[in-house]
């Protein structure tokens, strides 16, 4: 038993030295391959059109060794998370195996103790241990999402102020992102920088939509598509997507203003009608109990 314990803490040490030194990356190093990728020439297609080609930085070894779809969806979760300074992929890579050395070595200290329970409560901590970078990512992502949802309709209301003011409709954007802070400003604010540096507004918006999974925005960036494609008054589309979601938003807090009862029953029969029925049935008890 000790000698495996041991087997298991020497290999995640390993994983963790390795994990470290391909994840460290000296500050020369990083300027170097960004000097590198800002004077590379643009590429020419076959049907002529420019296209700015970018080299990806090289993934670790544990990211070479991981499924191509598992490491989808963990870079999925870091944008909708706003790839936090904390987090890139390399480390939640390296993070996962760590988990799971922590939980084996925790499910053994449990058989050691011999208990049923504590048995099937360290075997339970071994694939939480696995997935605790994933979950901590999701929370992130969820978070990030719902303030996103949360701060878009008061956005709209200021980009329709200035428009009414007569500022043009990316003057207004831009000047609502750089007055706000927050995951929704960050989000406008690199949707102006991507139509600054050349992309098209279709392209832009687009992209936009992919980095959320908030309904209300995506159709606002879909309605923005549309207008431009069909010709439409895009100042009259903020409009009517800023009405439309303060009327959601109004619905949405109805909703959850009636979902308050049901949640509140939980709490009051664990903990109110429990301490009552002791109140008022523990008098009557120990009468009757005395008596007998």
């Amino acid at each position: 038993m000790i000698l495996i314990a041991a087997v298991l803490l020497l290999g995640s040490l390993s994983a963790l030295a390795v994990g470290l030194g391909v994840v460290a990356t000296p500050n020369g190093e990083v300027q170097r391959r960004a000097r590198a990728l800002a004077e590379r020439p643009e590429k020419k297609k076959a049907s002529g059109k420019r296209v700015m080609t970018v080299n990806r930085l090289p993934r670790g070894f544990l990211a070479s060794l991981t499924p191509q779809r598992m490491l989808d969806k963990v870079e999925r979760n870091l944008v909708l998370a706003g790839r936090p300074d904390s987090w890139s992929l390399d480390k939640v890579v390296l993070y996962k195996p760590i988990g799971l050395a922590f939980g084996i070595f925790f499910f053994l200290v449990m058989v050691a103790n011999g208990s049923a329970m504590l048995v099937l409560f360290g075997l339970a901590m071994v694939p939480l241990g696995y997935f605790v970078p994933d979950l901590l990512i999701h929370n992130l992502a969820i978070k990030r999402q719902h303030l996103i949802q949360k701060e878009l309709p008061d956005l709209l209301d200021q980009i329709v102020i200035s428009i009414e003011a007569g500022v043009g409709f990316e003057q207004a954007l831009g000047r609502a992102a750089e007055r706000n802070s927050g995951p929704l400003a960050e989000e406008i604010l690199r949707l102006t920088q991507d139509m600054t540096v050349g992309l098209s507004r279709r392209e832009a918006y687009l992209a936009l939509a992919d980095r959320t999974t908030v309904d209300d925005l995506r159709n606002f960036c879909r309605a923005v598509v549309q207008a431009e494609e069909y010709g439409i008054s895009i100042s009259s589309v903020v409009r009517s997507q800023a009405v439309e979601l303060r009327h959601a938003r109004k619905m949405r807090a109805e909703a959850q203003a009636q979902k308050v009862p049901v949640k509140i029953l939980i709490p009051l029969m664990l903990c109110v009608l429990p301490v009552l029925f002791v109140i008022v049935l523990g008098p009557a008890v120990v009468s009757a109990y005395a008596q007998n």
